[in-house]
């Protein structure tokens, strides 16, 4: 089972991923499981920019990233070939990637998007926090979340959308998932 959270920076991601983490040392249904946490701070560690200044080595990296997780088996994961096609939107609009690079991006998410047993979509509900890594910046932000539903709705991406508390998102999870 392939499962996915997605969103704009600082929706939750990380921290619903870190509560389902959690829950699986005590719930069986979630044994087996491979957790993959958000890969952008593991770029930026390396030495790669990211957020607004990202460039073509950016989503190169982060598009083949989500291509070689698509083939494990079984996994939990903070972002995915959808998160990669908004941010290579956006920085394409801004003529910080190159056209090639656009085209290589729209092409693996129109591969990738359905392979996908669940998407979980987090909006923006909360003020964004300036962690050091993610950008703070309230205006990237909105133009990205209207990038991802622009991407949901007119790619018809089968999104679940959580709200409220982590443990009102936790709670929503488990009904979808557990079914």
């Amino acid at each position: 089972m392939k499962i996915v959270i997605t969103g704009a920076q600082s929706t939750g991601k990380s921290t619903l991923l870190d509560r389902i983490k959690r829950s699986s040392l005590r719930d069986s249904k979630l044994v087996g499981f491979e957790f993959i946490d958000e890969l952008t701070r593991q770029l930026k560690d390396s030495g790669v920019v990211i957020n607004e200044q990202g460039g073509n080595l950016t989503q190169l990296l982060t598009n083949t990233t989500h291509i070689q997780n698509i083939v494990k088996p079984k996994f939990i994961s903070d972002r995915c070939i959808l998160d990669s096609m908004v941010y290579t939107s956006w920085l394409y609009s801004e003529k910080k990637i190159d056209h090639w690079v656009y085209n290589f991006a729209k092409n693996s998410f129109k591969m990738l998007i359905d392979q996908y047993d669940y998407i979980f979509y987090l909006k923006p509900e909360f003020d964004l926090v300036d962690d050091g890594v993610r950008s703070s910046d309230v205006e990237f932000r909105n133009k990205i979340s209207d990038l991802f539903e622009y991407y949901i709705d007119n790619y018809l991406v089968d999104v679940h959308t959580l709200t409220g508390t982590v443990e009102q998102r936790f709670k929503q999870f488990k009904d979808v998932i557990w079914k």
